[in-house]
């Protein structure tokens, strides 16, 4: 009688049914041995199982072997403990951080090693039936595709589940480290979840959060959980945030980039390295203030590179009224501006400086007193070229000063 199951194949004859279930049962009670071989053979074609522990992969190997060769003996298609079973291993799996890939590859081995198995001992002991076997390919493919199908599924339901999971621990932590007070003891505990030391060293990245749309955010967030290193990220009011550990700056930065390029207008502010989670939260700062000196075509701006205009910027109105004659001076004579700039760029060298601008020494020295006239701020003392310095850096002289002026 023909199965009308598409799921099973033609059927054997009586005696092929009879030799594969010998063989089946022959099988079946070598593999607590023939397992650990299996293993090793996994291990060495994918290395990155070494992620699993060993004895857990032989469980589930031996698990695996028994129930196929049983659904081969029988000539039946998995059973639901069978499904439910390829489902736990796929959400084991996600959990560990192995690929689906990786989790095919080795399904696929288990199932290759299981039939060169039933071949070898059908070959020793059964030859006559051999012809026969090829039939069984069908039934074998036939469990592969349901249970790898299945693996596949439970792999992807942990996956987002873990997703959403770290989405929600990740904006939990930087609610806390952004609060006032800052919320220690909390952050400590969701520092661990995320997987971060808290004793450890962090890093922030900040970026506009209207640059970064929900698709974007969730583009990054795949990104750096790829990356080596600890690295998550979350929105945190009018700020993305983004806080590393063990990870690499500019590998970080530039898959910020790849996901919005330049021309997007986006920006990201860098903030330093920290020890601890006080140092996590004066790092977001440093990157909070580092965004704020974004202009331009300068799509990441580093604190450790501007760290005076970046420090100062919240009390820029408070301190205008300092400035008012300098700022005035850099719009209208913004050549005086450049002078200074880089007479500080080129170790207050007069002779580099207008080597650099391509004047002359004493054209170079008469702007640099003109501005000393106009400002009353002199380049060439200490005191006077930090002044001037602060003008052309946090007040951005090329645009509209950001602030209220006010004379005294």
């Amino acid at each position: 009688m023909e199965s009308t199951n598409p799921d099973l194949p033609v059927p054997l004859s009586d005696a092929a049914r009879q030799a594969v279930a010998r063989i089946c049962a022959h099988i079946a009670g070598d593999l607590p041995e023939t397992s650990h071989e299996v293993v090793r053979r996994i291990r060495a074609e994918i290395p990155d199982y070494a992620l699993v522990p060993e004895e857990e992969q032989r469980r589930f190997v031996l698990y695996q072997g028994r129930m196929l060769l049983a659904g081969i003996a029988e000539q039946s298609p998995p059973r639901e403990e069978h499904i439910a079973h390829a489902r736990e291993l796929g959400r084991r799996r996600a959990q560990q951080g192995l690929s689906i890939e990786l989790l095919l590859g080795a399904y696929h081995i288990n199932y290759r090693e299981v039939w060169n198995m039933i071949l070898r001992r059908a070959t020793a002991d059964e030859s006559e039936q051999v012809g026969e076997l090829a039939y069984l390919v069908a039934l074998i493919w036939t469990w592969f595709r349901i249970l790898m199908g299945n693996a596949s599924d439970a792999y992807g339901e942990e996956l987002r589940r873990a997703q959403v999971t770290r989405a929600t621990l990740a904006h939990r932590l930087f609610a806390a480290l952004t609060a006032d007070p800052v919320q220690a003891e909390p952050a400590a505990a969701l520092a661990q979840a995320l997987g971060y030391a808290p004793d450890g060293e962090f890093q922030a990245l900040c970026l506009r959060a209207e640059d970064w749309p929900d698709d974007r955010t969730e583009q990054l967030r795949h990104r750096l959980a790829a990356l080596p290193g600890e690295l998550h990220c979350a929105t945190v009011g009018t700020r993305l945030l983004v806080l590393g550990q063990r990870h690499d700056q500019d590998t970080v930065t530039a898959a910020i980039a790849a996901i919005s390029p330049p021309e997007s207008g986006s920006a990201a502010g860098v903030g330093l390295p920290r020890p601890g989670l006080a140092g996590a939260v004066d790092s977001i700062t440093d990157a909070t203030q580092a965004l704020s000196q974004a202009a331009g075509e300068r799509q990441v701006v580093r604190f450790a590179d501007t760290w005076l205009a970046a420090s100062l910027g919240e009390q820029a109105e408070r301190l205008a009224p300092l400035f008012t004659k300098a700022v005035a001076t850099a719009r209208t004579d913004s050549h005086l501006a450049e002078a200074v700039v880089a007479f500080a760029d080129h170790g207050l060298s007069v002779a580099a400086a207008a080597r650099a601008l391509h004047l002359h020494p004493n054209s170079l020295a008469y702007r640099l007193s003109r501005w000393h006239e106009l400002t009353e701020f002199d380049p060439r003392s200490g005191d006077g070229l930090v002044a001037s310095l602060v003008v052309l850096r946090l007040y951005r002289t090329a645009q509209p000063i950001p602030v209220t002026q006010r004379r005294p």
